[in-house]
């Protein structure tokens, strides 16, 4: 099953994506924060928190944050698998 990015969320999600990859010490960083953000989306969507969840929760980047409060479920889905696949690419590339 394929989920496919809304239009309307591809430049923000791109943005956020780029933006974590440029900021982090190593592609594995980045891969790591972008895989924590998909998991805060998928308990944010599943309601099941775990210690990880909360506390990547509070610290969570405005942008996932506010795509929390903001997003539809339907449109967080693709969101989530967004960052999933980056964080594979990233890792598929670490140094």
């Amino acid at each position: 099953m394929t989920s496919y990015l809304p239009t309307h969320l591809r430049g923000i999600v791109s943005e956020y994506i780029d933006a974590t990859t440029t900021a982090a010490d190593t592609n594995q960083s980045a891969a790591l924060t972008l895989d924590d953000d998909a998991h805060l989306i998928d308990a944010h969507l599943t309601g099941k928190w775990d210690d990880d969840d909360r506390e990547h929760s509070r610290n969570a980047h405005q942008t996932i944050r506010t795509l929390l409060e903001t997003t539809s479920p339907e449109e967080l889905a693709p969101v989530r698998d967004e960052l999933s696949l980056a964080a594979e690419h990233l890792l598929g590339h670490a140094g």
